[in-house]
């Protein structure tokens, strides 16, 4: 064409748009009535334009982020554990209704009284990812299960060395030298990971997102560390790691928190243990929606909740995505509240498509910026916590849990205030009799001189 189309309309660059919007405050100060700052204490604009990205690392964090052709995640169903035909049935239920994958909570049982092969009775290990959570004898559930299932598995099993330690203070080498074992074990399994980092004891004892990056990042690096101490190979270590995430309800910071955690591993593995990029397993991500922000006051408002967790862990890019049931705040969930969460899951792929686009808040102006923002923030305290010589010293040290307290006090002052809203808690409350959650929701005191986690929700004020 001659003559292009809008032609004489001049593009208005980012300055001019801020003075146009002074000018329309008619003397009101720009920064304290368009800009607010976040928990991590750094400043968020009202505006966001393509100049914001010159300066950022755009390609890196993008290139991060991709890791296939198409975009789809698992609806994997967590399952506490009870008993073998029970929920052997349970399970096959959650398989044909909408399920993709399940995780068995058995931590706290002795596994050598589990009729292992009475549970996952019916179920091929090879076709179903399963996943199976424990607390003790990982090595000899490993056996048993080769000798029920001598082929290829899919799914993993999820000891959680540090995350048990940070609420019980238990910590042994003998555990280290099983996980050890166990790595050698399933190395032939290409799909069954046994190296779990979780976020959900930082983020359950109120850290922001770049506290809750960064831990579970120095988790990382102790447990790599450990392993390696073990004369396991750094990549036979990579390929089986598997990063459990809680999402909360701070919609776009919860998608840029997987991104960064996606740009930060790539980092760390690169920069810090000298691994060829080309030779970097893709991530594995769990995604859990929060407990932290659930409540049993209005607990039908659970659900809204749980769908913007849900998704922002699609955006950000999980593997696998768990949602909580709405009523398992103060109860056992039923049948029926499992389905309702099964099937946000399904909606959101079956219905809103977000299976069909890879990385779909990439180029965004907004959320590239606090991608580079919260992973900057959140090296910068994973370097205090390698300063004090990892996060175990930190931790014995209580420097992790003064910090995360300081962000849950601030948290729950301002709902308090009103300052910040929840539905059916400090607003909008129905008039239906409230349900008291009678679980326990303190902090736990110890006497090994440092303070162990516990899973704390913000609304518990508001519920005594």
């Amino acid at each position: 064409m001659k003559n292009k189309l809008f032609d004489e309309f001049v593009s208005p660059s980012k300055n001019d748009w801020k003075q146009q919007v002074i000018k329309d405050l008619k003397g009101k100060d720009f920064q304290e009535t368009l800009n607010w700052t976040n928990a991590e204490n750094f400043s968020i604009g009202s505006y966001y334009s393509l100049e914001d990205l010159e300066n950022l690392p755009v390609n890196l964090i993008q290139q991060s982020q991709i890791q296939a052709v198409t975009k789809s995640w698992s609806n994997r169903e967590i399952i506490r554990f009870k008993s073998e035909k029970e929920y052997n049935q349970l399970i096959i239920n959650t398989l044909n209704s909408g399920g993709d994958s399940f995780l068995i909570d058995i931590s706290g049982v002795l596994i050598r009284e589990i009729e292992i092969k009475e549970l996952l009775r019916n179920i091929k290990m090879s076709d179903t990812p399963f996943f199976l959570k424990v607390e003790n004898d990982g090595l000899f559930l490993i056996n048993e299960l080769q000798k029920i299932a001598p082929y290829d598995w899919k799914g993993g099993i999820d000891t959680n060395i540090l995350g048990r330690y940070f609420r019980t203070g238990n910590n042994s080498i003998d555990d280290w030298n099983e996980l050890a074992n166990i790595l050698r074990k399933v190395q032939k399994y290409k799909s069954y990971g046994c190296v779990n980092i979780s976020s959900q004891c930082f983020h359950n004892f109120g850290a922001n997102n770049a506290q809750e990056l960064a831990y579970t990042l120095a988790s990382a690096i102790e447990t790599i560390d450990k392993l390696t101490e073990q004369n396991i190979l750094l990549h036979d270590i990579v390929q089986k790691v598997e990063f459990t995430i809680s999402v909360g309800t701070n919609y776009f910071g919860e998608i840029a928190k997987i991104r960064a955690l996606k740009l930060l591993w790539r980092q760390i593995l690169v920069e810090g243990y000298g691994m060829n990029e080309n030779d970097i397993p893709d991530i594995s991500i769990h995604c859990i929606t929060s407990s932290f922000y659930n409540s049993s006051l209005s607990p039908h408002t659970n659900l809204l909740r749980a769908t913007t967790e849900a998704m922002s862990a699609i955006i950000g890019g999980c593997n696998a995505l768990s949602i909580c049931a709405f009523d398992e705040t103060y109860q056992e969930s039923d049948e029926f509240s499992r389905r309702i969460s099964r099937n946000i899951s399904t909606i959101l792929k079956e219905e809103a498509y977000l299976d069909k686009v890879i990385d779909p808040s990439a180029g965004s102006y907004f959320i590239e910026n606090l991608t580079f923002k919260l992973a900057e923030e959140s090296l910068k305290l994973l370097a205090e916590v390698e300063n004090m010589g990892g996060i175990i010293k930190a931790f014995e040290q209580n420097f992790i849990q003064n910090e995360m307290k300081k962000n849950f006090h601030k948290s729950q002052e301002a709902l308090l205030k009103s300052e910040r809203i929840m539905i059916g808690v400090n607003k909008f409350r129905n008039d239906e009799t409230p349900i008291l959650n009678t679980k326990n929701t303190e902090s736990q005191t110890s006497d090994l001189g440092f303070e162990l986690l516990t899973d704390l929700r913000l609304s518990s004020v508001f519920e005594k």
